[in-house]
C-alpha cells in the first residue's frame, strides 16, 4: 500500500505539472517582480492591442505584451533591478516610452498610458499606485524587503543571514525566531526553490547551519525578502516565517569584484570577567590570540550580448577562535581546584582529560556559485544556477554555562558539504497567460565525530560544578545525508479583473541517519570521590542490534505534495482581494520497522504506523484597500491557515527507535557496573552490575493522524506615505496553533502520591516492561498555543543621505512544548514541569520575544567626487531570553533527570539544604544562606516565595547592542572603484568595558539545585545549592560582551 502511494503521488505531480507546462505560458513568482496597467485614449476608452515593451537595461532582456479588450495588461516574471525603460505603441496614436526605477522583489509596479492620437500634441505619461514595494495592491500580510545596497550597508562581523532577517519588527533580534515561532519553522528560499536543513539539526535552519557558516555567500544575494502573514497562497512550509532570496546575474557589461575582511585579538576588546590571561593594570585582560578572515570575488556579464549571461563568485573564510570556560569565573570558587582534581582522577586510570584553559575552535568555509541567464526569445527565459559549501566547525559545548567545566577532549567536529542546482523557465503565451517552471535539487552531506581519541564520556554531576570530559557521546556515530528534489509550477491567467493561479509545490525527500549516542559508553558520578572509587550513579552504552551491522541507520523518504488554487480580484480601482487555498499532502512511501512487542505491550500502537497521506488544508483570505486612491493611505490584512513541515529528524527518530535496530545496556538500580575507559570494551548485557541479561531500547512512536504543524494568522495592518520619503507602518497580528507537537511518556507508571513539603506528584518510575524498554514516546498533535505581535515602522530609503529603518514588536508567545531538541527524549526531558510530564500546561514559549526595538540608520554623501562616505549603524535592544528554574536530577521519579521546576522556599524552614549522612539529613547553613541571598538577589523568585516556579516564567536581563559601519570608496577613472570598510560590534562596550555585556543563560533551563538525597525521617527531599561568582542564573558571553573591529578593503570594477 505505502508504495503505492509512492507510485501515485509522482504520477498524479507529473500528469498535473504537464498540464501547467503545456500552457507554454508567462511566469510569475517569488523570484521576479511585475508591472500591470491600462492604456487608453484621451478620452479615456481603452485600447485593446496595444504594444507595451519593457527592456531590463543593463541586460537588454525584453519584455512584451498587448493590452487586453479592456485595456489592461500584465508584465510579469521580470528581472528584478533595473532600470527598466516602457514603451507603448499602438496604431494611429503616438508612441510613449516610460523610464522605471529598479523594480524590488515581489513588486507590481502600476503604469497606465494615456496614448493621443498622432494628429494630437504628445500627453502625459501617467505613473499610479506602485510607487514602492510597501504601499503596493500585492501587499495584504507583513512583508519586510532588503535591497542590495541595505545588504551592504548592515554592521556586521562576517555577514550573514540573521543580519538581514533582523530587519523585520518581527523578526527576533536575538535568534532566528519570526513572529515567535520555533525558528525551524521558518522556510528558507533562494532562487524560488527550498534552502533549508530540512533535518533540522542547525540553529540556522539552512544547510551548513551546524557548522554554523552561511548557506551561500551574500555577495552573491542580489535581493531579500522577509515575508510574515502572505496571503498568497503560493508561499508555504512555514508557520514562523519566509525568508526569501533572490541571487545576482550577470548583464550586458562586464562588471566584478574582489574583496577581504578580517580581524585579530588586536580588534577585540580587552574584558573584566574573563581570567585565563594575566589582568592588566586596569583591571582588564587581553582577549587570547585569534584569527578571522575571509577572500572572495564575484563577476558577472555577457557571454551573448542580450541574450546570455553569466554570474560567478566564490569565497573563503577562515576562523580560529579561542573559547574559555566562564565558569572559572563566574562560577564557584572552587571550579579550578575541582576540575584539576578530575583531570588526575582519570590520568591515574589512564584516560587523558585534556586541558579546561582556552581551546582554539577551528570555522573554515569554501563556497562557490554560478548562475546562466537565457534569453531564449522575448517569451521564454532560462535561468540555471549551482550553489557549491564546504565548511566544518568545532564545537566545544557547555563553556558559556557558570556552573560546568568542560574539558577539550568533549569537542567534536560537524562536517558538511552542500551542492544545490535550480532550473527555472519562465515563458509567455499572448496577453493574458503565465507560467513559471522551476526544477531543484539539493544534496546535503554532514559527518559528526569527537576530534580526540575514542573513550567514553565521564561527567560528575554533584560537585560546585558539573565537570566533563571525553568525546561527547551524541558524536561517536553521528552521519546524515539528505537528498532533495523540487518541482514548482505555477500557472495564471487574466480575466478582466481578476487573476487566477493554479499551481504546484512538490518536495521528495530521501533520508540517512546514524545516530546512536553513547556507542563508546556514558559514566555519570555524584562525586569525585565516587569517580575514585569507581562507583558510577548512571552508565549507558547504546549497540546494535543486527548481527554483523555495527553501525546500523535508519532510511527513509518523505514525498510532500502541494497543490493550490486562487483568484486575485481588483473588485474596484482601490480595493483588491485575495482568496485563495491550498492543500499539501505529504505521503512517507517507506515504514518503519515493525516491532511486536510494543503492540502486544500497548495494544493499538505499532512502530510502523507514520502519519502518511494525511490532508492539510490551508484556505486564506486577503485584502488591499487604496483609502485615498492615490496610494498614500493603505489598510490591509487577512486572515488563513499556514502549513509548515516539521525537522524531520523527529521523524527519523521513529525509523531509528523501533527497538529493531538498536539497543542500550544501563547500571541496574543498585548495581555497579565500575569504570572502563576502554571504548571498545564497555560492560555489556548481562556484565556484572547490569542486572538480568536482556535487550532494552528507546521507542519512538508517531500518532498515524499526526499532522504538520499549523496555525490559524490573521493581521490588520496600515500604511502610511509621510512628508520627506517616509512610509509608516502599523500592524497587528495574531496567530492560534491549529497542530503543534507535544510528546508523551507512554511507560509512565501513575502517581504514586505527592513529594512532601511542594506538594508536586511523584511517579511510580518507568515501566520497562521486564526490562525491554527505556522509554516509549509517542509524538503527537494539540492545538494549545498562540502568538500575538503589535509592530510599528518607519522607513526612508534614499541613495543619497539619510535612510532609515525603525521598528518597534512587541510580542507573546505561549506553548506547552517550545520542542528545542532533535531527540524524542530530550524533547520531554527538556520540557520542564511540575505537574504530569505528559500534560504540560501552557505557558510561556522559549521563542517568547517580549519587547523589540531597532534602529537601521544610514547617512551617504560625496564629499569628495566619486568618493562617497557612508556611515550606517544598526541598534538593537530587546527583552532577554526567557528561562526556567529547575532540580539538576529526578525528583518527581518520572524517569526523566532535569525536567524539575524548582520550588521557591518561602523562608529557610521550607526547604532542607544539605546531605544525607548516617541515614540522617545534615543542614548546610552555608549553603542555605547563600541560597536565599541567590534568591533575594533574583526579582522572579524573590517575588514568588512559597510559589511553584513556572515554566519559562522569567527572563535574563535586557540585551541592547549598537553596531557601526564605516565605508569610504575611492572612484578612480579607467581603473574602478575602491572602498576602505570597518565594522565595529558592540560599540557601547568601546565606549565603556562596562557597558555592552550580553548576558544570558546557557540554555533554556538554569539548574539552582542538584538533588541530593532525601530525609529519611520526613520522606522530603535535599538539596545542594553552588553559589555562582555573579549571584545570578547569567553569565555574560566572552566574545558578545566585547567591542569588536573588522577591517575590509574591496575593489570593484
Amino acid at each position: 500500500m505505502t508504495k503505492n502511494y509512492s507510485f501515485l503521488s509522482f504520477f498524479l505531480l507529473i500528469m498535473f505539472s504537464f498540464f501547467l507546462v503545456q500552457g507554454n505560458s508567462f511566469a510569475q513568482g517569488v523570484t521576479t517582480s511585475a508591472m500591470n496597467g491600462i492604456v487608453v485614449d484621451a478620452k479615456g476608452d481603452p485600447l485593446p492591442g496595444a504594444n507595451i515593451i519593457a527592456v531590463h537595461t543593463p541586460s537588454g532582456t525584453q519584455y512584451g505584451t498587448t493590452s487586453r479588450l479592456d485595456g489592461k495588461y500584465n508584465l510579469n516574471g521580470l528581472r528584478t533591478g533595473g532600470p527598466y525603460v516602457v514603451t507603448v505603441s499602438f496604431v494611429g496614436y503616438k508612441s510613449q516610452e516610460s523610464d522605471i526605477a529598479p523594480l524590488q522583489l515581489g513588486q507590481n509596479l502600476r503604469v497606465d498610458f494615456t496614448l493621443v492620437e498622432d494628429a494630437v500634441q504628445l500627453g502625459d505619461i501617467t505613473v499610479i499606485g506602485e510607487k514602492n514595494s510597501i504601499i503596493s495592491s500585492n501587499r495584504t500580510g507583513a512583508t519586510q524587503n532588503v535591497t542590495a545596497r541595505d545588504i551592504e550597508l548592515v554592521p556586521s562581523i562576517g555577514k550573514n543571514f540573521g543580519d538581514l532577517a533582523k530587519l523585520s519588527p518581527q523578526a527576533s533580534g536575538l535568534n532566528n525566531s519570526i513572529a515567535g515561532r520555533n525558528n525551524r519553522y521558518n522556510n528558507i528560499q533562494i532562487d524560488g526553490t527550498q534552502y533549508n536543513d530540512l533535518f533540522g539539526l542547525g540553529a540556522s535552519g539552512a544547510p551548513g547551519g551546524q557548522t554554523g557558516t552561511n548557506p551561500i555567500s551574500i555577495d552573491a544575494i542580489q535581493e531579500f525578502q522577509v515575508i510574515v502573514a502572505p496571503y498568497d497562497v503560493k508561499y508555504g512550509s512555514f508557520t514562523g516565517g519566509g525568508l526569501n532570496a533572490i541571487t545576482r546575474s550577470g548583464t550586458n557589461k562586464w562588471t566584478g569584484s574582489v574583496y577581504g575582511y578580517g580581524r585579530n585579538q588586536d580588534l577585540v576588546g580587552k574584558g573584566t570577567f574573563i581570567t585565563d590571561n594575566p589582568i592588566t593594570e586596569n583591571n582588564e585582560q587581553e582577549y587570547p590570540e585569534f584569527k578571522e578572515y575571509a577572500g572572495g570575488f564575484r563577476l558577472g556579464g555577457p557571454l551573448i550580448k542580450d541574450k546570455l549571461f553569466m554570474f560567478v563568485n566564490g569565497e573563503v573564510t577562515r576562523k580560529d577562535q579561542p573559547l574559555s570556560n566562564i565558569s572559572l569565573v563566574t562560577g564557584p570558587a572552587t571550579a579550578s581546584s575541582l576540575a584539576d582534581q578530575f583531570a588526575d582522577i582519570l590520568k591515574a586510570k589512564g584516560m587523558d582529560a585534556g586541558t579546561y584553559g582556552p581551546t582554539t575552535i577551528e570555522q573554515p568555509s569554501n563556497k562557490f556559485f554560478i548562475r546562466l541567464d537565457f534569453n531564449q526569445s522575448e517569451n521564454h527565459k532560462f535561468t540555471l544556477r549551482h550553489n557549491y559549501v564546504n565548511s566544518y566547525q568545532d564545537i566545544l559545548a557547555g563553556r558559556n554555562a557558570n556552573n560546568q567545566v568542560s574539558f577539550n577532549t568533549f569537542n567534536y567536529r560537524i562536517r558538511n558539504v552542500t551542492n544545490s542546482t535550480v532550473l527555472q523557465l519562465n515563458s509567455t503565451m499572448g496577453n493574458n497567460l503565465s507560467n513559471d517552471l522551476i526544477l531543484g535539487f539539493t544534496s546535503i552531506r554532514d559527518r559528526r565525530a569527537g576530534t580526540t581519541e575514542a573513550r567514553p564520556e565521564v561527567r560528575v554531576m554533584r560537585e560546585a560544578v558539573i565537570l566533563v570530559a571525553g568525546p561527547d557521546r551524541f558524536s561517536s556515530v553521528n552521519e546524515l545525508d539528505q537528498d532533495v528534489f523540487e518541482l514548482t509550477d505555477n500557472f495564471s491567467a487574466y480575466f478582466g479583473n481578476h487573476v487566477l493561479t493554479i499551481g504546484t509545490h512538490n518536495e521528495f525527500f530521501t533520508f540517512r541517519n546514524a545516530f546512536i549516542r553513547s556507542f563508546f559508553g556514558y559514566y555519570e558520578f555524584y562525586t569525585l570521590n565516587d569517580l575514585q572509587n569507581n562507583t558510577p550513579s548512571y552508565y549507558q552504552r547504546v549497540f546494535s542490534r543486527i548481527p554483523g551491522v555495527e553501525k546500523p541507520s535508519a532510511r527513509f523518504s518523505v514525498n510532500q505534495l502541494g497543490f493550490y488554487l486562487q483568484d486575485e480580484w481588483t473588485v474596484v480601482p482601490t480595493f483588491k482581494v485575495t482568496l485563495g487555498a491550498r492543500v499539501d499532502i505529504p505521503f512517507l512511501p517507506t515504514p518503519p520497522d515493525h516491532n511486536p512487542q510494543v503492540s502486544e505491550n500497548f495494544p493499538g500502537i505499532n512502530t510502523s504506523d507514520v502519519p502518511s497521506g494525511n490532508v492539510m488544508f490551508s484556505p486564506r483570505f486577503g485584502f488591499n484597500w487604496d483609502v485615498s486612491g492615490n496610494r498614500s493611505t493603505q489598510v490591509r490584512g487577512g486572515v488563513g491557515v499556514f502549513t509548515g513541515r516539521i525537522p524531520y529528524v523527529w521523524m527519523s527518530n521513529n525509523y531509528g527507535n523501533t527497538g529493531t535496530l538498536i539497543a542500550e545496556v544501563n547500571q541496574a538500580s543498585g548495581g555497579n557496573v565500575g569504570f572502563s575507559i576502554d571504548p571498545y570494551n564497555q560492560p555489556g548485557v548481562g556484565d556484572p552490575g547490569t542486572g538480568a541479561p536482556s535487550f532494552r531500547s528507546e521507542i519512538d512512536l508517531v500518532d498515524p493522524d499526526f499532522k504538520w504543524p499549523q496555525i490559524l494568522r490573521a493581521n490588520l495592518g496600515i500604511d502610511q506615505e509621510l512628508p520627506w520619503g517616509m512610509i509608516g507602518t502599523v500592524e497587528f497580528m495574531y496567530s492560534k496553533s491549529l497542530n503543534d507537537l507535544v510528546y508523551e511518556k507512554l511507560n509512565l507508571n501513575p502517581s504514586t502520591g505527592t513529594i512532601p513539603g511542594d506538594g508536586r506528584p511523584r511517579y511510580g518510575g518507568t515501566n520497562s516492561y521486564g526490562n525491554r524498554y527505556v522509554d516509549v514516546l509517542y509524538l503527537t498533535n494539540t492545538d494549545e498555543g498562540e502568538q500575538l505581535n503589535f509592530s510599528a515602522q518607519l522607513q526612508r530609503n534614499v541613495t543619497q543621505g539619510l535612510s532609515f529603518n525603525l521598528g518597534y514588536n512587541y510580542g507573546v508567545t505561549k506553548d506547552i512544548n517550545s520542542v528545542l531538541s532533535s531527540q524524542a527524549q530530550s524533547q520531554i526531558r527538556y520540557n520542564p514541569i511540575s505537574v504530569n510530564p505528559n500534560k504540560p500546561p501552557l505557558t510561556y514559549s522559549s521563542f517568547d520575544m517580549g519587547h523589540r526595538g531597532f534602529a537601521a540608520v544610514a547617512y551617504s554623501y560625496e564629499f569628495f567626487y566619486n568618493s562617497p562616505t557612508t556611515i550606517s549603524f544598526f541598534y538593537n535592544i530587546q527583552s532577554g531570553r526567557r528561562f526556567s528554574f529547575t532540580v539538576n536530577g529526578d525528583l518527581n521519579n518520572d524517569g526523566l533527570n532535569g525536567n524539575d521546576l524548582f520550588y521557591i522556599p518561602k523562608d529557610e524552614n521550607d526547604i532542607l539544604v544539605g546531605a544525607v549522612t548516617g541515614g540522617a539529613y545534615v543542614e548546610n547553613p552555608t549553603q542555605k544562606a547563600e541560597l536565599f541571598d541567590f534568591i533575594n538577589n533574583n526579582e522572579y523568585l524573590s517575588d514568588h516565595k512559597g510559589q511553584m516556579s513556572e515554566r519559562n516564567a522569567t527572563r535574563g536581563p535586557w540585551n541592547d547592542l549598537l553596531d557601526v559601519r564605516i565605508t569610504q570608496a575611492f572612484g578612480i577613472r579607467s581603473i574602478g572603484r575602491f572602498e576602505v570598510s570597518l565594522d565595529i560590534q558592540n560599540v557601547f562596550n568601546l565606549i565603556n568595558n562596562e557597558w555592552g555585556w550580553f548576558q544570558t543563560t546557557p540554555q533554556d533551563t538554569y539548574t539552582i539545585v542538584t538533588l541530593n538525597g532525601t530525609d529519611p525521617a520526613t520522606g522530603r527531599p535535599v538539596y545542594r545549592f553552588s553559589k555562582p561568582a555573579t549571584n545570578t542564573p547569567w553569565s555574560p558571553n566572552d566574545l558578545l560582551s566585547r567591542w569588536q573591529m573588522q577591517l575590509g578593503l574591496r575593489y570593484s570594477f
